[in-house]
């Protein structure tokens, strides 16, 4: 049987959705991109649907075309993703909606 390498067994074996967005975020782009498929899989298995649009605005961006000219600015979309990735880390609302 095969083991699965450490950043994924960390989501595989997360207790709930804050240590699995804590995983992500660590995930490194070349382990995102090399293990998508277990890594969707573990999200699917866990349910957790925000794991999984994180995982998918982060591929998109690390597959775009790239323009010399350019400046390495990050993506819009990858900051807001990392952010609601943030805010479950930290057990608040992904959408930074808070009651009160």
């Amino acid at each position: 049987m095969n083991e699965l390498r450490p950043e994924i067994a960390r989501i595989a074996s997360a207790a709930d959705d804050a240590e699995r967005a804590h995983a992500l975020l660590e995930c490194s782009p070349s382990m995102l991109m090399t293990c998508e498929g277990t890594i969707r899989n573990r999200l699917m298995h866990a349910g957790f649907r925000d794991g999984l649009i994180y995982l998918d605005v982060e591929l998109a961006f690390l597959r775009s075309a790239r323009h010399a000219d350019e400046p390495g600015l990050q993506s819009v979309a990858v900051e807001a993703a990392r952010g609601r990735m943030r805010r479950i880390m930290l057990g608040l609302p992904a959408d930074g909606q808070v009651d009160g």
